[in-house]
């Protein structure tokens, strides 16, 4: 029988080692997807709310006589990062000046939920007076 010795001990030690430090790399790089997703997922969330406040305050430059709405609830799809993804937006719509002031400011209000927490949107915009 041959005995290994100290260099075969370190070159045991040094496959172990290359080893750990390849699985720490491999678990820190799919740690990154998942939140990856999640910052992906937040932000196309947060581009719909603000594509519906304009939408709202574009209707609301309309509407005649001008009078703010309560509170709304739209569903919206998109994509993110190649799959399907649902939200529900509610909405509300409010004067943020006085009723004789020119321009008139209307403020549009978005929540929605993302990782169980509110999030929000203001838009605030001028239209002219009645």
């Amino acid at each position: 029988m041959k005995r290994t010795g100290p260099r075969g001990a370190a070159l045991l030690l040094e496959i172990v080692v290359g080893l750990l430090i390849i699985l720490f790399v491999v678990l820190v790089v799919g740690s990154i997807f998942p939140t990856s997703y999640q910052g992906s997922l937040q932000a196309a969330r947060m581009s719909a709310a603000v594509n519906l406040a304009r939408q709202v305050l574009e209707r609301q430059k309309l509407a005649s006589p001008a009078i703010a709405i309560g509170n709304q609830t739209v569903d919206s799809e998109f994509l993110v990062q190649g799959r399907p993804a649902v939200c529900r937006f509610v909405y509300r719509l409010d004067a943020d000046s006085a009723a004789n002031s020119d321009p008139r400011l209307w403020k549009v209000t978005v929540q929605w939920e993302h990782t169980g927490k509110i999030k929000e949107v203001f838009l605030v915009g001028a239209m002219p007076g009645q």
